[in-house]
């Protein structure tokens, strides 16, 4: 079975909202994020550097909160606000990200179900470049750079494993080393030595 290898540099992650950390945004720009931009934001800003190449961006519902208030604005008044709509989109929040950190920097946004973290992580471990910043922001956020030059978390990746109902609280264990295998439907990582 083929194992794809790679390094997890370094991560952040949070389960709360007392956890955001707005402080390198504009307080304008800050009240025009929903929750789940800020979740982003805060676990994306904390592992970012200058030798980013390319961004995935994994979430389950991205920005549902705010389409729904613009279908019921729509409904009610027939109008929807310009700003509302143009941070509706799943991709928002890492085109916001690459705006404030003034880089061109591609990325890419994924849903996929109940594996949308896993397929997320999978685009990120087989991109052609080589320094990716992963984002998974849904109930929890979690980001983590991953490489293919050694230094961190060695990895290996194999093709499919087992069911799990909670893929962000189950890789972020993975992360702090409280298992050594995190599993998915579409994938298996294991730390490799």
């Amino acid at each position: 079975m083929k194992k794809d290898i790679f390094y997890i540099r370094k991560y952040h992650y949070i389960k709360s909202e007392a956890e955001l950390d707005l402080s390198s945004i504009a307080p304008l720009q800050r009240r025009r994020l929903s929750l789940a931009d800020k979740i982003a934001f805060t676990v994306m800003d904390k592992v970012f550097d200058e030798n980013i190449e390319e961004i995935v961006f994994a979430s389950r519902y991205g920005e549902f909160a705010r389409l729904k208030t613009i279908i019921e604005q729509y409904s009610e008044i027939g109008e929807v606000s310009p700003a509302q709509f143009s941070g509706s989109v799943h991709n928002y929040l890492a085109g916001f990200f690459t705006l404030e950190k003034k880089s061109n920097i591609p990325y890419y946004a994924t849903a996929s179900a109940e594996n949308t973290l896993s397929a997320g992580l999978i685009k990120s471990v087989l991109s052609f470049r080589n320094n990716i910043l992963f984002c998974y922001a849904d109930e929890y956020g979690v980001s983590c750079i991953i490489s293919k030059d050694a230094g961190g978390i060695k990895c290996a990746m194999t093709s499919g494993g087992n069911d799990n109902a909670d893929e962000a609280g189950s890789f972020i264990d993975f992360l702090e080393g409280k298992t050594p295998v995190f599993e998915s439907p579409l994938c298996r990582i294991e730390r490799a030595e």
